[in-house]
C-alpha cells in the first residue's frame, strides 16, 4: 500500500522546493489549494490524472512522487494507456495491484483486473472491492457461488448488486434451505429475504425462520406468526416473537387467554404489551375470588 504520509510529505518537499505555494500549485494545476492541502497531511493520493502534471511542475519522474518503482510502472503504462502491452510481459501480483487500486479511476481498475483475474480468489477480491465496477464484482462473485457455493460471497457481498445477491441467494435456498443464507441475508433486498422466508414457513414450519427473522420484514414475519399459530398454538411463536409487531404479538396472545387462559401466554409473555397482561391478570383474579 502506499505511504500516503510519505508521499504527502514529499509533495510538500517538492513544493517548497520550486518556490511555490499551496495556492500556485493547485491554480496550475486547475484544482482546489484544499486538494493540495489534503495530499500534503496525507489524507488522500493524487488521481492518476495529476500524478504526470504533478511530476512535470516538479520536475521529476512519477517513480519519485510516489517511491514504489513497480506500482510506479504499471501507473505510468495506464498513464500512456499502455497496459496492455506491459501486462502481457511482465507479472502483476494481487497485492501490486491492490496497492495502485486506489488511485485508478474505476474503468482503469476494471482494465487491469481483466488481465490478471484468474489470479484473484473471491477473498482477494475484498481488497479491490470498493474500486473495481459493480458489472466486475458480479461477475466474479457468480463464478464464485458456482463453483465454491454461497460461503465464498460473504467477503464482497456488500459490494454486490442486489439482483445478483438475490439471484445467489434463490438459488442457494433451492438447493440447501434456508440456513444457507446466513453469510449472505443482511445484504438481500426486503422481497428476497421474504419470499425464501414464506417458502420455509411452509415447508419447515415457523422454528426454520429464526436465523433470518431480524431481516424479515414485519408483514412478512406476522403473516408467518399468525398461520403458526393457528396450526401449532402459542408455543409455536417462542423462536420468532422478538421480531413480531406488537399488533400480532397481542392479537395471538388475546385468542390463546380466550381459548386456554393466562397460563398460556408464557412464552410470548415478555414480548406482550404489559398493560394488556395486566387487565387480564385483573381480570382473571376476579374471575377466580
Amino acid at each position: 500500500m502506499f505511504d500516503m504520509v510519505r508521499i504527502g510529505r514529499t509533495i510538500a518537499r517538492l513544493r517548497k522546493e520550486k518556490g511555490l505555494t499551496q495556492m500556485e500549485l493547485a491554480d496550475r494545476m486547475g484544482i482546489s489549494y484544499q486538494a493540495i492541502s489534503n495530499w500534503e497531511r496525507g489524507g488522500t493520493m493524487p488521481d492518476i490524472s495529476k500524478l504526470p502534471q504533478l511530476a512535470e511542475i516538479f520536475d521529476v519522474s512519477i517513480d519519485h512522487i510516489l517511491e514504489s518503482p513497480k506500482e510506479t510502472r504499471i501507473i505510468q503504462t495506464i498513464v500512456e494507456d499502455k497496459t496492455s502491452e506491459f501486462l502481457q510481459e511482465n507479472e502483476v501480483s494481487v497485492e501490486e495491484f491492490a496497492n495502485i487500486a486506489p488511485i485508478l479511476k474505476t474503468a482503469q481498475v476494471d482494465k487491469v483486473f481483466g488481465h490478471i483475474k484468474n489470479k484473484f480468489k473471491p477473498k482477494d477480491i475484498q481488497s479491490i472491492a470498493p474500486f473495481v465496477s459493480e458489472e466486475v464484482i458480479d461477475e466474479v462473485a457468480l463464478q464464485a457461488f458456482e463453483s465454491e457455493g454461497i460461503g465464498a460471497l460473504a467477503p464482497i457481498a456488500p459490494f454486490m448488486s442486489g439482483e445478483a445477491i438475490d439471484e445467489c441467494a434463490s438459488k442457494a435456498y433451492e438447493s440447501e434451505g434456508i440456513g444457507a443464507l446466513a453469510p449472505i441475508v443482511p445484504f438481500m433486498s426486503i422481497n428476497a429475504i421474504d419470499e425464501c422466508a414464506r417458502k420455509a414457513y411452509e415447508s419447515e414450519g415457523i422454528s426454520a425462520l429464526a436465523p433470518i427473522a431480524p431481516f424479515m420484514s414485519d408483514g412478512a414475519i406476522d403473516e408467518c406468526a399468525r398461520k403458526a399459530y393457528e396450526s401449532e398454538g402459542i408455543g409455536a411463536l417462542a423462536p420468532i416473537a422478538p421480531f413480531m409487531s406488537i399488533d400480532a404479538i397481542n392479537e395471538c396472545a388475546r385468542k390463546a387467554y380466550e381459548r386456554e387462559g393466562i397460563g398460556a401466554l408464557g412464552p410470548i409473555l415478555p414480548f406482550m404489551d404489559r398493560e394488556r397482561i395486566d387487565a387480564w391478570v385483573r381480570e382473571g383474579i376476579r374471575h377466580t375470588s
